[in-house]
């Protein structure tokens, strides 16, 4: 793992720990859109999987599931993932509102037969699904 993102996860909380899951356990994108390297680790909680994101600004990490809700959900058990580029245009999903516009890099995340977009909206993460 790059230097400066064990630290990251290590300021996620106790119980955190990187999981084995999901290959690569970690990628590298421009999530936040401020033009800096920043880092997306897979981990897990108690049972629970999610993503700890550390922004290459030094802000804190941005936990979302392993066992802390994002999207309604605590556990986001997907079993693979990717970078979608900001250039990229987010496709409509299926059933829910309009695309969003992305400010930086989003994850992909994905099911057997789901994936979900998520992005920063410039104050936060968000969920955009993508099909069920």
């Amino acid at each position: 793992m790059p230097d400066g993102v064990a630290g990251c996860v290590a300021r996620a909380g106790a119980g955190y720990e990187v999981s084995r899951k999901v290959d690569p356990a970690y990628l590298r994108g421009d999530f936040d859109g401020d033009g800096r390297a920043d880092y997306a680790v897979v981990m897990t909680r108690g049972g629970a999987q999610g993503v700890v994101v550390c922004r290459g600004s030094g802000a804190g990490p941005v936990v979302l599931g392993a066992g802390t809700a994002f999207n309604e959900m605590k556990n986001l058990d997907f079993t693979g993932w990717q970078v979608h580029g900001k250039s990229r245009r987010v496709a409509r999903g299926f059933g829910v509102g309009r695309a969003p516009v992305l400010l930086g890099d989003a994850l992909v995340l994905e099911w057997e037969s789901a994936s979900a977009i998520v992005y920063w909206n410039g104050h936060q993460f968000r969920w955009y699904q993508q099909g069920d």
